[in-house]
């Protein structure tokens, strides 16, 4: 049996073509920074509310009254004046 040549089975003698060049990457631009929105100034400063005075419970002020006593030393005879001290402070709050 006689093999006959194949041009397909053959090797061409032909080079393969250069691959065509990369062209690099430009470099990213550098990121802007974000804009604030303008502060918007008010035309007038607005007047601070107005807030109803704090009114202490019985059982704060009797509280309050007797953590001054103790701090005082527990000195007997002023409980009156404890308790209008522990009033006037819980009512400036």
């Amino acid at each position: 049996m006689a093999t006959s040549n194949n041009s397909k089975s053959s090797k061409s003698n032909k080079a393969a073509p250069a691959p065509a060049p990369v062209a690099k990457a430009a470099p990213a631009p550098a990121a802007k920074p974000v804009a604030k929105p303008p502060v918007k100034a008010s035309a007038a400063p607005q007047p601070a509310k107005a807030r109803a005075p704090y009114e202490p419970t019985q059982e704060e002020i009797q509280t309050r009254a007797f953590e001054i006593y103790v701090s005082e030393g527990c000195k007997e005879g002023n409980d009156l004046e404890y308790w209008v001290r522990a009033e006037k402070e819980l009512r400036s709050r």
